[in-house]
């Protein structure tokens, strides 16, 4: 099955020789100290950074499990879409986009200290959340390795796990030495070539794909509709699980409090903290929704392919579906087959890129220079940025060697592990009563339980709709019960992040203060802002709908998608980009 030529390699070399010239290039403007390695110095534009996200979330081992979900259950596999929170930028863009950015930190772990305070309960919060995210980063890494291996092991006469070495290794360089402006600036060009690429798949779908070849393939109707059975059965890691509709609740339920929760531990908190102000970090987050549209036809027109062109379908084994992608792209001709991969290479390397720097600005910024050498050069955190990056890379390469499968990995770092911390993650927005304390005993708690279901036999057994609400649950307990027996938050801490972040929620006591000393009030979140969530949601979906059923031929659907998308873009230009308010910048660590 490897069949490249060599107009094919060269091509992919070409591809990779310029991509890490740009990010070596970008090094001395990344190397002047750690707001510029990490955040750009803020002097980025906020369409780029829009750019640099939505191909961070374009990565090719996700895009690989979503064509493998198409082949096997259809345009169902969109609802598996909640368990990653895919309308997160409806948040972004309506009032988490301009919380994250009034903080001024530079990392989400430093965030934490801000909003608990600097004395022991804070320092703690602050540990346990860089624990996870770099437990969290690593497995992300190890996710893409995974991805990559499978990936390369079609095209390459090596083992998925040489591959996965080979392809990460080469990359990382440019990914150490370039910092945050050589990861946007190569980001955004890759956006480009993505975009470009998966544009061009999504028309070959179209036009080699139609009802009638679907139907020569023994699809069934079933397999078009979005309408869920609650009794359908679903493939979970090679068995057969039922019923589809308790699961649905469960993605749903993970991709709501994900998006109340603000971004976890990877690198989306870069990029809001990036913007050059809270309005430009609104803005990003909606131009980040919608630059990901691309990918949707682009995964449906490679699973049609599979199906009638490879003669695969709804039987396959998933874990053998999730190399559709690679094998489609095998059956294209010489050259065409070059540049397409180049292409999705793209989407790998923005993912890749954006973890491992966000990654590397946690262990400099959070573990080796408040602990371990306080007074450290620039010069010095600059090398030690480059240290972390390559031991990232390393470790994760490493852990995806005892994985054999995307979507079991997936699933393990998106609905166990993230399950740890979503309700620590959620209070600290919107209660002022959860305390560093309880912060971190619920996140120890929640790495805890992650870590048993997947090393103990009994835990790993049991389905993703009893051990996720459980998990949920018991930790949402525990963070209650610890900041109710502790004490509260210095209200110093709390009125500073009040005022400055100004958030939404149960902060009542806190305003209350405020007023009672005569000290201003800034407007908090507004009804406004979480209206403009409820438009933004359907907004988004419906723009991912649409050109999925232009691939299938199914205009009268994809006219109503389009319909939807047309109606609520009207709605929200008055109800939020009219309403967009320039604001001063606060002061930045």
């Amino acid at each position: 099955m490897h069949s490249l030529t060599k107009l094919d390699i060269v091509i992919i070399i070409a591809y990779l020789v310029f991509i890490v010239s740009l990010g070596l290039f970008m090094k001395r403007r990344a190397a002047k100290n750690l707001s510029s390695y990490f955040l750009g110095g803020r002097t980025l534009p906020w369409w780029a950074l829009a750019m640099s996200g939505s191909s961070s979330y374009f990565d090719i081992t996700g895009t690989m499990w979503i064509v493998g979900l198409f082949v096997v259950i259809g345009i169902k596999g969109m609802w598996l879409q909640w368990m990653w929170g895919f309308i997160l930028p409806a948040f972004y863009m309506a009032f988490m986009g301009k919380w994250i950015r009034r903080s001024g930190v530079m990392t989400g772990s430093e965030w934490m200290e801000t909003r608990f305070g600097s004395g022991k309960a804070g320092e703690v919060a602050r540990g346990s959340y860089t624990l996870y995210a770099v437990l969290t980063i690593t497995a992300f890494l190890a996710f893409g390795a995974v991805g990559m291996g499978k990936f390369g092991s079609v095209y390459l006469p090596f083992s998925e796990h040489v591959c996965a070495a080979l392809i990460i290794g080469i990359t990382g360089i440019y990914v150490i030495v370039g910092g945050f402006h050589g990861v946007v600036l190569v980001e955004v060009f890759q956006t480009i070539v993505l975009s470009a690429g998966a544009i061009f798949i999504a028309y070959l779908g179209f036009t080699h794909v139609s009802p009638a070849a679907l139907a020569g393939a023994n699809v069934v109707p079933e397999w078009g509709s979005l309408i869920p059975k609650w009794n359908q059965s679903y493939f979970v890691d090679g068995g057969l699980v039922a019923p589809f509709g308790a699961f649905i609740i469960i993605w749903v339920m993970k991709g709501l409090l994900l998006s109340l929760s603000g971004p976890e531990q990877l690198y989306d908190f870069q990029r809001f903290l990036a913007a050059k102000n809270p309005k430009d970090a609104s803005k990003l987050g909606a131009l980040w929704g919608a630059i990901h549209t691309v990918r949707w036809p682009m995964a449906m027109a490679l699973a049609v392919m599979g199906i009638v062109t490879l003669n695969l379908g709804p039987n396959m084994d998933p874990k053998e579906a999730e190399k559709v992608l690679p094998m489609v792209i095998q059956s294209f001709h010489s050259g065409l087959r070059g540049l397409i991969i180049a292409a999705l290479l793209s989407g790998f390397l923005a993912t890749f890129n954006s973890t491992v720097n966000g990654g590397a600005s946690y262990i400099v910024k959070d573990i080796y220079h408040k602990y371990l050498n306080r007074k450290a050069s620039q010069r010095t955190l600059i090398y030690a940025s480059y240290v972390s990056s390559a031991l990232l890379i390393t470790l994760g390469v490493l852990v995806s060697f005892k994985a054999d499968s995307i979507g079991q990995m997936f699933k393990w770092i998106m609905m166990t592990l993230g399950a740890g911390v979503l309700m620590p993650n959620v209070l600290r927005w919107y209660w002022w009563r959860v305390n560093g304390w309880g912060y971190a005993a619920g996140a120890f708690f929640g790495m805890l339980l992650s870590l048993l279901q997947v090393l103990v036999p009994f835990f790993a057994g049991l389905p993703l709709n009893v051990t996720f609400p459980a998990i949920v649950l018991l930790v949402l307990l525990v963070t209650v019960i610890v900041s109710l027996s502790t004490k509260p938050t210095d209200p110093a801490a709390l009125r500073q992040f009040f005022t400055q972040v100004r958030p939404a929620g149960f902060w009542g006591p806190v305003a209350a203060g405020l007023k009672a000393d005569a000290e201003p009030v800034r407007p908090v979140t507004t009804r406004r802002d979480f209206g403009n969530v409820l438009l933004a949601m359907p907004w988004i979906a419906a723009m991912y709908m649409c050109p999925i059923y232009i691939v299938l031929h199914r205009f009268g659907e994809a006219l109503i998608a389009g319909g939807i998308v047309l109606v609520l873009s009207a709605l929200l230009y008055f109800t939020w980009y009219r309403t967009l308010e320039d604001e001063k910048v606060v002061a930045e660590s």
